[in-house]
């Protein structure tokens, strides 16, 4: 009785069953087996026929080593994939030995249909690797922590800059806190225990490790299993270039907010004096020298208007990147006097002597509309700063496939710290001149862009109370 229910039971199992001898003959199977025997060989597996019957190679070769490895004595499992019509995609099968009196009686085996948890391993496996790879295809840092501090993942990102940071070799498991020096060790404890208490929290560091700084935005996450939390999920992000466009652009806007506000506060001044000037005009008849030093003053509040609104208007012009350059051969002389002609009753003005010492053979490849303002500012800078009977000269010279244009003054020279500031910083600060003009700044930071647009280069040289030379390049012309 208890045999019958023995075979009732291995007969309405959902696993496949059989066993063999020490000859590999069939000793018993169960439906499922013989039925799957079937479908894959052609032939029902029956008790006393060879199990490796009708099993062509290389499946016979595979299956007889497992036979006789198991007669020998060892318990072992394995996992077979077949792509038959009927049968389980993925089985486990167990060869257990039995023994008799020490002796291998037979080897009993059983096989389990696997395919659905496999399947869903696969899955999971494959998710993992996309995972990865997401995570390895990326620029920024990622990693985890257990709730005790170990590494629980990172990517090579994480790895190689954590590592050269902080000259070790961090590897999975490790206590990352303890490879941390202070003060690092403790800001980073305080950050993971904030985010094990539940908190989701960015911070922004900036890593002056090596010039020019590198500015990070650093995210922890809770990492919730079951509704416990048994972890962080890190995650940086370099935001280094968008600091720098802040950073830009607050000096920008100050820099534009400075700008406008030195010049209304200098466009205030020569206006009022243009409409004093004009009522004093209509009201003196008849004075010619009232009249005659009437129009030089406002022919000179006229020209420091006019100046400052076309520095304006080129300034706005390059901000937008709308200006276009339509170079030509000119003849250098002719340009520089068309240039300076406007502004030389302010030099009048001020009893300078101007020398335009230009040979009338050198020519230049230039846009004129940009070397008219360049050769203005730079004249009427030097106007501002040379004392009464001090004198301007205009010199050119040829180097090579350039020509180097320049503007001398015996003026009050500069300090090398007022011409650092025009030269990298583009400083809009500008002193008074020597009869308390004022002035923006503008016109040397134009001329410099300008030149720079032109495809030449500017310099200055200049001592405190020995003059300056404003010096510029333009290609040579032919």
């Amino acid at each position: 009785m208890q045999q019958k229910y023995l075979i009732a039971q291995l007969e309405n199992t959902n696993d496949r069953l059989w066993s063999y001898d020490s000859n590999l003959v069939c000793t018993y199977v169960n439906q499922n087996m013989a039925d799957d025997y079937e479908r894959a060989f052609g032939y029902k597996l029956e008790a006393g026929m060879n199990v490796l019957h009708n099993v062509p190679e290389p499946i016979y070769s595979i299956w007889f080593d497992r036979y006789k490895k198991a007669l020998k004595g060892e318990k072992f499992t394995v996992v077979d994939r077949f792509e038959i019509e009927g049968v389980p995609e993925y089985v486990e099968v167990s060869f257990n030995p039995v023994f008799e009196n020490g002796e291998i009686l037979c080897v009993a085996c059983s096989s389990k249909d696997i395919s659905v948890g496999k399947r869903a391993e696969m899955r999971v496996q494959e998710s993992e690797a996309n995972l990865f790879a997401q995570i390895e295809n990326t620029t920024d840092s990622i990693w985890s922590v257990s709730d005790q501090y170990a590494i629980v993942t990172m990517n090579s990102v994480f790895k190689r800059e954590f590592d050269r940071v902080f000259r070790c070799d961090l590897k999975l498991g490790d206590i990352i806190i303890d490879y941390l020096p202070e003060p690092h060790r403790t800001i980073w404890k305080e950050r993971y225990d904030r985010a094990l208490g539940g908190e989701k929290f960015e911070i922004v560091e900036t890593h002056e490790f090596e010039e020019p700084a590198v500015h990070i935005s650093i995210a922890y996450n809770p990492v919730l299993v079951e509704e416990k939390i048994v972890g962080v999920a890190c995650f940086t992000r370099d935001i280094t270039a968008l600091k720098t466009s802040e950073v830009e652009l607050k000096n920008a806007l100050q820099s534009r907010d400075k700008l406008f506000s030195v010049i209304a506060h200098d466009l205030r001044g020569p206006i009022a004096n243009i409409l004093q000037l004009t009522k004093l005009l209509k009201m003196q008849k008849g004075d010619i020298e009232v009249h005659q030093n009437a129009l030089n003053l406002l022919a000179n509040s006229s020209s420091s208007v006019y100046r400052l609104l076309d520095n304006l208007l080129n300034w706005a012009l390059s901000q937008q990147g709308v200006i276009e350059l339509n170079p030509e051969n000119y003849t250098l002389r002719d340009l520089v006097h068309s240039a300076i002609e406007a502004y030389q009753i302010n030099a009048n003005l001020k009893k300078l002597k101007v020398k335009v010492g230009i040979n009338e053979d050198i020519k230049v490849y230039a846009d004129k509309s940009i070397f008219s303002s360049v050769v203005a500012n730079l004249f009427n800078n030097a106007i501002k700063y040379t004392s009464e009977g001090g004198t301007i000269s205009l010199e050119a010279m040829p180097n090579g496939e350039a020509v180097v244009v320049q503007i001398k003054d015996t003026g009050i020279g500069m300090s090398q710290e007022q011409i650092e500031l025009i030269l990298q910083k583009n400083s809009l600060k500008s002193t008074l001149g020597t009869k308390h003009e004022k002035g923006t700044g503008l016109g040397l930071v134009l001329s410099k862009e300008f030149i720079k647009l032109n495809k030449g280069k500017f310099n200055i040289k200049s001592e405190e109370g020995k003059g300056s030379i404003f010096e510029f390049t333009l290609p040579k012309g032919s």
